[in-house]
């Protein structure tokens, strides 16, 4: 075979091979004589397609692949699952995506590395009994790999992940099929000759590729990164079982020049403070995973995005496709209601980061070395922010602010000592007791007007004062109760009362012609 340019088409293409390229890619969703009539050579140039029958057949394959393994949602967790096994064990290179992070491999933790850490959790729930009002978990502490951590946590991620895919994929789907409504501009390629006859369905397939490529990176990076399940402050591992992965806590110790054992107690204690706040507040868990399906419901996109999307796609090149991210493919937009939902997430994020902090500080105060230290450097890596991080912020909704997270703690400390431990604890009984975003930052939203015409609320028509503690007093030393309800012996409602009279034995406010008088009350407000 051949490796130069064969006759035919645009820079010597084989239109039969074109024709055979598209059949091997979408297989039996073509229909026949889909493809008559259409200008092949265009449609080469346009998607950039090698001129090489071999390649052609590779770039077939791959992207057959790519179609077959999406499945039915709206995910290719196939992809997604392989590629983070991959990530985590730091054997992928993803052109286009980061570089893992952290030692080599993925190391089974070593009889000593499970006997300090255990032994560190066994101190930190010792030091944490003391300061909280609710119950330390009692299961024994899990030592991770990095592979252990990704199984162990991945049934949680789908729950996030999918809701954001759906309604990303949904938009996506919509706004392709409003887009190729007008398909007499691609040179006569029919919506007949996509997958299923509908080009959003191509677009929804492309879409769940593209999730399942980044999905799966980032959360393989995160096997790389987490010290334990709840890094994030989102419960992502088995209900009321702390862990901490070994090879990432080593990573930190050493990237940060930190003392070991400090280290492993500092990090075991905020590992068990957070399970033991998820396991005495089960809505907490359903109500950050609902704030994200919130975040991502009513998802629009930016349709002149998705022009230059289209128009630069390369069918040629499907690692390249993978290489693409959503967000740089797929602008979306938000809408009021979500930018309310990222807010209450955020919120939520950093109340249970405050609180954390607030607990593990009180107990480890004075027991272990350089503590602030400690405490800083996890400050740090939320400012930074990985790669894995900041893409979960951009496409999921996930982002713990450091700056809400300092005004969460400062509330809690100020709860704690006006309150108690008991108060403070209860407040997270309901999420209605918990602060909103304006009362943590000290300013509370002013107050909105009723729209006019409208009563603004059940008292809108009662007059305050505007001296009112010197309205109160006189109230109290019983000065001019002239119109004020007065009650007989038996406890009933004078008839005068009503109308402005005394009633028996007393004076009545209006003057001698039948006029109100205007006197005292009027002149001492």
């Amino acid at each position: 075979m051949t490796d130069g340019p064969i006759p035919g088409g645009p820079g010597n293409m084989d239109e039969e091979a074109l024709k055979r390229f598209l059949k091997e890619t979408f297989g039996d969703a073509l229909p026949d004589g889909a493809l008559d009539g259409v200008d092949l050579s265009a449609l080469a140039q346009q998607a950039n397609l090698p001129q090489d029958p071999a390649q052609l057949r590779a770039a077939a394959a791959q992207m057959q692949h790519l179609f077959a393994s999406q499945g039915d949602g709206p995910v290719n967790w196939q992809m997604a699952e392989d590629l983070a096994r991959r990530t985590a064990a730091g054997q992928t290179g993803v052109p286009g995506l980061p570089e893992p992070v952290g030692s080599p491999g993925d190391p089974t933790p070593s009889a000593a590395t499970v006997a300090e850490l255990r032994q560190a959790a066994q101190v930190a729930r010792l030091w944490l009994d003391p300061v909280l009002a609710i119950d330390v978990p009692s299961a024994e502490l899990g030592v991770f790999s990095r592979g252990t951590w990704l199984v162990r946590t991945l049934p949680h991620w789908k729950g996030i992940v999918e809701p954001v895919a759906k309604y990303m994929a949904g938009a996506i789907g919509e706004a392709i099929a409003a887009q190729m409504g007008e398909m007499g501009r691609m040179d006569g390629v029919a919506a007949a000759g996509l997958p299923g006859g509908d080009p959003a369905a191509m677009m929804e397939q492309i879409g769940g590729t593209l999730f399942g490529v980044q999905f799966g990176h980032a959360i393989g990076s995160l096997a790389r990164e987490a010290s334990g399940t709840t890094d994030l402050s989102l419960p992502l591992g088995r209900e009321g079982e702390p862990a901490l992965v070994a090879a990432n806590v080593e990573d930190l110790i050493s990237a940060h020049s930190l003392d070991p054992g400090a280290a492993r107690i500092f990090l075991a204690a905020r590992e068990i403070a957070h399970t033991a706040l998820f396991s005495a507040a089960p809505w907490l868990g359903k109500a950050l995973f609902s704030a994200i399906e919130d975040y991502a419901r009513g998802i629009t996109l930016d349709l002149d995005a998705l022009d230059e999307m289209v128009s630069g796609l390369d069918l040629s090149n499907p690692q390249s496709l993978q290489a693409r991210r959503p967000e740089e493919m797929f602008v979306f937009t938000r809408r009021a209601s979500q930018e309310r939902a990222l807010d209450e997430l955020a919120t939520t994020l950093a109340l249970v980061e405050g609180w954390v902090d607030h607990v593990t500080t009180r107990a480890l105060e004075g027991k272990i070395p350089h503590l602030d230290a400690l405490r800083e450097v996890l400050r740090r890596r939320r400012v930074a922010g990985s790669p894995a991080e900041q893409m979960l912020s951009s496409t999921v909704g996930i982002e713990l602010r450091p700056r809400q997270a300092r005004e969460a703690l400062a509330w809690w400390d100020s709860v704690l000592a006006t309150e108690g431990e008991q108060a403070r604890e209860a407040k997270w009984d309901h999420p209605d007791l918990l602060p909103s975003a304006e009362m943590l930052s000290g300013r509370p939203q002013a107050p909105q007007e009723a729209p006019e015409g409208e009563e603004s609320g059940e008292l809108a028509g009662v007059e305050i004062p505007s001296d009112f503690d010197a309205e109160l007093a006189r109230l109290l030393r019983g000065e001019d109760l002239g119109s004020a309800p007065r009650e007989d012996e038996q406890g009933r409602v004078l008839p005068g009362d009503r109308d402005g009279s005394d009633g028996p034995g007393g004076s009545s406010d209006e003057g001698p012609d039948g006029s109100a008088d205007e006197g005292s009350a009027d002149d001492d407000r």
